[in-house]
């Protein structure tokens, strides 16, 4: 339990870090020029909402407004998800494997993914892990959904595709709840397991034998001294 803790809490850090650069990057007029746009079809979808929830309108009028406005609003965030596809792999899965599966979260909760059949982690695995983990490729199959269907059809796909991205973040924390070794759905396919790093005890180890050798010239002296006395003697 205390190792799972210390995964949440490194999982907290390194999402924080994403978005933070996510949300750094989208600042920039020229990756997203739709910004203005985007924002006030946001604003109608609260309106639609807000009407919604105050009774203004029915279930049937609800969809009727929402989804032709849903439709532009994921057309106009597809800049986001490109953004976010880039630095979700760059940071788990490039920087991961560089830094030889651990992450900034990670190192600061001491921990680290490592393999479980003994072979050296690749590209693939955390690759596998990241796919998995923080569901990257439903946002792209969604854009895919939008830009490929029509006004009147892709809703329903679109909900279903969103649907699965759930039920596999639940199977997920389930596995990491109740397996003893807390490998999620993710550690599983992708031969990975988060461990806590070991202490190293190498440095301490050098310094007694350090400790060692200083103290064994000073007993041969002291039993050099010995015999000079007693062969003056």
């Amino acid at each position: 339990m205390k190792t799972l803790l210390k995964r949440f809490g490194a999982y907290f850090i390194d999402y924080l870090i994403v978005t933070v650069i996510i949300y750094g990057v989208m600042l920039l007029p020229f990756v997203n020029p739709h910004r203005e746009e985007y924002n006030t079809k946001y604003n109608e979808v609260v309106r639609v909402n807000e009407q919604f929830q105050n009774n203004e309108i029915s279930s049937e009028e609800f969809n009727e407004a929402l989804i032709p406005i849903a439709y532009d609003l994921y057309r106009l965030n597809s800049s986001y998800v490109v953004v976010s596809t880039i630095c979700f792999i760059g940071y788990f899965v490039i920087f991961q494997y560089v830094y030889k599966g651990k992450t900034i979260g990670k190192k600061l909760f001491k921990l680290k993914v490592v393999s479980t059949n003994e072979k050296p982690l690749t590209i693939a695995n955390y690759l596998v892990r990241a796919l998995v983990l923080y569901n990257i490729l439903i946002p792209i199959i969604e854009l895919i959904i939008v830009f490929t269907m029509k006004q009147d059809n892709y809703y329903g796909l679109y909900q279903n595709i969103n649907l699965v991205s759930y039920i596999i973040m639940y199977i997920t924390l389930f596995f990491m709840l109740v397996r003893a070794d807390g490998r999620g759905l993710h550690d599983i396919l992708a031969n990975t397991i988060v461990e806590e790093e070991a202490i190293n005890n190498e440095d301490d180890g050098e310094l007694e034998k350090s400790v060692e050798t200083k103290e064994i010239p000073a007993k041969k002296k002291t039993n050099q001294k010995k015999k000079t006395k007693l062969s003056e003697k």
